[in-house]
C-alpha cells in the first residue's frame, strides 16, 4: 500500500533526523499527485436483467475495483506530527493513510503509496443507482437483453492531505486534488430471454373462444423505491405485477389477493399490443406498489374471476421485506408469542351423482401447538371464498380447529382451491379436483400439505 524511498531513510537515519531531535525549520508541501492506474481495463459495474420485472434490476456481485497510485514531496525538515492524514474517496470508498507514521520530512522527501479499493457492485452508493438507471434507459428506448451493452463513464474521486508540523510558523499545510475516475457500466445479457412472439403478417390467429391463456405475477423490490415510517427506519416498497395473456380481445377480471392485506379487483378489456415487447400478443398488465412500516412476511396470489370454466390462478408468492432498523426481532415490550399453527390438512370432497350440476365441500383442518384463535382464509377458483377466526381446541391428543365450505360446481372444469392460517405462513396448502359434466366426475390430484 505504501512505499518509503530506502534512500531517504537511510539519508534521514544517517543525519540523526529519523530518531533525533525535531528541526526548527517548517515542512512544506512541494508536489501533491494521485491518479487513476489502469492496468487490464477499466472497473466494470454489471448490471443483471430480470425476467420476472421485465428490465435490468440490479448491480451483480462483482467486484469494482478502482486502484489508485499517490505521491506527496515534502521540503524543509521537521517532524510530521499526529494528525497528517492523506484521504482519498470515491462513492462508498475511503482510505486515510497516517503520515505520521513515516517519522521527519526533510527536504526532497518523496512518499508514495498504492491505494486499492475493491466492493461488489451491488454494495456501491450513487455509482450503483446511476447504472441501473442508465441499463432501464437502454431498455425504454428498445434495447433488448439478447447482448451486453457496454457504456463508458467518467466520475470523480476527491482527495487531500493535511501536515501538521512543529513550527508554529506554519502549523498545518494542506492540498486536494480530484483525479478524474474511467469505468464502466454493463447491462449484461440474459441467455434465457426470447423476443415476443409476433402473428405473421400482423394478424392474429383466430383460436377460438375467447379464453385466458396464462396469468403470471411477479414480486420485486426496485433500487430506490422505499418509505420511511420513522426518521430512522427505511422500508422498501415491493412493486407486484400482474400480467394476462389471453387469445384474443376480451374482457378479463382478475382478484389479486394479499396476506396480509386486502384483495383487490380489477377489470380490463385485453387488446393486442401493437407496440413494445409484447407486440402482436393481447396482453393485460397491471402495476401495484405496496409499502410497509415494519419488517413483515407477505403472500400474493392472483385469481382470474372470468376468461375459462373455473378461470386461472397462480400460486401463492411469498416476499420478505426488512426494513432498517427494524428486524422483526420482538422487543421487551413485546414478548414472544407462543401460538402458532403448525400444519393443516385440505381436501375437497365431492358427491357421487353422475355429471353436473354437482356438490364440492372443501374441508380445511388447521393443528397447532397449544389453544388459540387465528384469522383464516380459504379461497376457491370458482369465485366464493371463506374468511374469519377459528380457535384451535384439544381433540384427543393435537389442538385443532375446521372449518367448510360448500361450493356448486356446474361447469367442467378444474376446481382449485387453497386454505392458509394467516401469519402462519408453513399452514398453506392447496388441492385440485377435476369435473367432467357429461360424465361421473373423476379426481385428477387431491393432496393436503403439511
Amino acid at each position: 500500500m505504501r512505499r518509503f524511498s530506502m534512500i531517504a531513510m537511510w539519508a534521514a537515519l544517517g543525519s540523526g533526523l529519523l530518531f533525533g531531535a525535531p528541526a526548527a525549520h517548517a515542512v512544506e508541501i512541494e508536489t501533491f499527485h494521485v491518479h487513476q492506474f489502469i492496468a487490464v481495463g477499466k472497473p466494470q459495474i454489471h448490471v443483471k436483467f430480470d425476467l420476472q420485472a421485465d428490465n435490468w434490476n440490479a448491480a451483480t456481485e462483482d467486484l469494482f475495483k478502482v486502484r489508485f497510485d499517490a505521491s506527496v514531496t515534502l521540503r524543509k525538515v521537521t517532524p510530521v506530527l499526529d494528525g497528517s492524514d492523506l484521504t482519498v474517496s470515491f462513492d462508498k470508498f475511503k482510505k486515510v493513510i497516517d503520515l505520521s507514521d513515516y517519522g521527519v520530512a526533510y527536504h526532497g522527501q518523496s512518499y508514495e503509496f498504492t491505494i486499492n479499493f475493491a466492493k461488489p457492485a451491488s454494495a456501491l452508493g450513487d455509482l450503483k443507482n446511476e447504472a441501473v438507471n442508465v441499463c432501464r434507459e437502454i431498455h425504454s428506448n428498445g434495447g433488448k437483453p439478447s447482448k451486453s451493452y457496454v457504456i463508458p463513464k467518467l466520475g470523480t474521486a476527491f482527495a487531500d492531505i493535511l501536515v501538521r508540523v512543529a513550527s508554529q510558523a506554519a502549523s498545518v499545510k494542506v492540498d486536494q486534488v480530484s483525479p478524474p475516475v474511467a469505468y464502466e457500466i454493463v447491462c449484461d445479457a440474459n441467455p434465457k430471454w426470447h423476443e415476443p412472439v409476433k402473428p405473421i403478417g400482423g394478424i392474429a390467429t383466430d383460436k377460438g373462444p375467447f379464453r385466458v391463456e396464462s396469468v403470471s405475477l411477479f414480486l420485486a423490490t426496485i433500487v430506490g423505491q422505499e418509505t420511511h415510517p420513522t426518521p430512522n427506519m427505511s422500508c422498501s416498497k415491493v412493486k407486484v405485477t400482474v400480467r394476462i395473456e389471453t387469445n384474443g380481445t376480451g374482457v378479463v377480471s382478475y382478484k389479486l389477493w394479499r396476506q396480509p392485506g386486502n384483495a383487490v379487483t380489477k377489470e380490463h378489456i385485453a387488446a393486442m399490443q401493437t407496440e413494445g415487447p409484447y407486440k402482436g400478443r393481447f396482453i393485460v398488465e397491471d402495476t401495484f406498489w405496496d409499502s410497509f412500516g415494519k419488517t413483515t412476511y407477505q403472500q400474493y396470489m392472483v385469481e382470474m374471476i372470468t376468461g375459462s370454466p373455473f378461470g386461472k390462478s397462480t400460486q401463492w408468492k411469498p416476499i420478505s421485506i426488512k426494513c432498517n432498523g427494524n428486524y422483526a426481532s420482538p422487543t421487551p415490550d413485546e414478548p414472544v408469542p407462543t401460538f402458532k399453527v403448525t400444519s393443516m390438512d385440505l381436501q375437497i370432497i365431492g358427491t357421487d351423482a353422475d355429471g353436473c350440476p354437482a356438490k364440492a365441500t372443501v374441508s380445511a383442518t388447521f393443528i397447532a401447538n397449544m389453544p388459540g384463535k387465528f384469522d383464516y382464509l380459504i379461497g376457491t377458483s370458482l369465485g366464493p371464498n371463506k374468511h374469519g377466526v377459528l380457535e384451535a381446541k384439544k381433540v384427543g391428543n393435537v389442538y385443532s380447529a375446521q372449518q367448510t365450505l360448500d361450493l356448486d360446481v356446474t361447469e367442467s372444469g378444474e376446481l382449485k382451491v387453497h386454505a392458509i392460517a394467516l401469519d402462519f405462513p408453513n399452514s398453506a396448502a392447496e388441492a385440485a379436483k377435476a369435473y367432467d359434466c357429461a360424465g361421473p366426475e373423476e379426481p385428477l390430484q387431491g393432496y393436503h400439505a403439511h
